[in-house]
């Protein structure tokens, strides 16, 4: 692997884990919030974040 790959492989899991944090932000308010126009867009974010865990986590594997 080369410096520059060892680099962007350090970045991609940086942005995996800030990706998976939102994913549990956004889940754990959802389990608060019972407004339905609220949890609606929660839901929209919480899908939005799991799509972008599978994309990082594809784009890790590319790197590797």
């Amino acid at each position: 692997m080369t410096l520059e790959e060892a680099l962007l492989r350090e970045q991609f899991e940086a942005l995996l884990e800030q990706e998976r944090e939102a994913a549990r932000a956004y889940g754990g308010l959802l389990a608060r919030i019972d407004d339905p126009a609220v949890r609606e867009r929660l839901e929209e974010l919480l899908r939005e974040k799991r799509r972008h865990v599978e994309l990082v986590e594809r784009l890790l594997e590319i790197v590797e």
